[in-house]
């Protein structure tokens, strides 16, 4: 078996490549064999963490999916080793013409044929954010009906509520429950240097790992070391 972590979210700034570079840092602290992809044409962040040794694929020409570039992916998948973890970040300006070839190419039902567990990983961010990342998580559920969807809640800027209701409560969540896999969430964090912390962990473009061995960053480093292992190993299974 196979596994393949497609991380997608339309709204940039949401906070994708994050949750790619944390599902990323999970697989490798399982000792999980770890292939990360970044397909972001514009903002190729993911790419930029040395220490993943992350692919960078350019699959978008002229506004479309690039077959060749895509079908080098899936060749990839299948002929690689058994319980290899891929995790393929996509870029917020593929997000729909990624949607499409995903769904007119069969290419879930593809990978899942040729023993391959497949989960898509989508954003809903707090604050301004939450309506746009909620419009593009309706439509993996329309566009997915069977799949399961992994949602993080990106709480940085503000809590993922609107009216007044979290996440949870909004319909949305209830209509798809029983497909939604895990909801890990991104707290927010008032009042100390944890968000700093984060923010020059990505300045930097050091992994949760490398920063926490850096005597650059100092011991407060130790605090966000406990949250993302609170924070992940909690939410998702091996």
């Amino acid at each position: 078996m196979k596994y393949v972590n497609i991380v997608l979210q339309g709204k940039g700034g949401a906070g994708k490549s994050f949750v790619s570079l944390c599902l990323s840092e999970f697989l490798r602290h399982k000792e999980r064999k770890l292939i990360a992809i970044d397909t972001d044409p514009v903002n190729p962040t993911l790419h930029s963490y040395k220490a993943l040794n992350c692919n960078l694929i350019r699959m978008m020409d002229n506004g479309e999916i690039d077959h060749r570039s895509f079908d080098q992916i899936i060749e990839g998948i299948l002929e690689a080793e058994e319980d290899s973890h891929f995790v393929i970040d996509t870029g917020a300006t593929t997000f729909l013409p990624m949607l499409k070839y995903l769904d007119e190419n069969g290419v879930l039902d593809l990978l899942q044929d040729n023993e391959c567990e497949v989960a898509i990983h989508t954003v809903v961010s707090g604050g301004g954010a939450i309506d746009a990342t909620l419009s593009c998580v309706d439509k993996i559920f329309k566009v997915f009906p069977k799949q399961k969807i992994i949602i993080w809640k990106n709480e940085y800027s503000g809590l993922a509520a609107k009216n007044d209701k979290p996440f949870e409560e909004l319909k949305i969540f209830k209509d798809n429950i029983e497909r939604i896999y895990a909801v890990p969430t991104l707290k927010q964090r008032t009042g100390s240097s944890f968000n700093f912390d984060i923010q020059q962990m990505i300045e930097r473009r050091k992994t949760f790992s490398e920063a926490i061995n850096d005597e650059a960053f100092g011991l407060c480093l130790a605090n966000v070391s406990r949250w993302f292992k609170t924070m992940c190993f909690h939410s998702l299974k091996p």
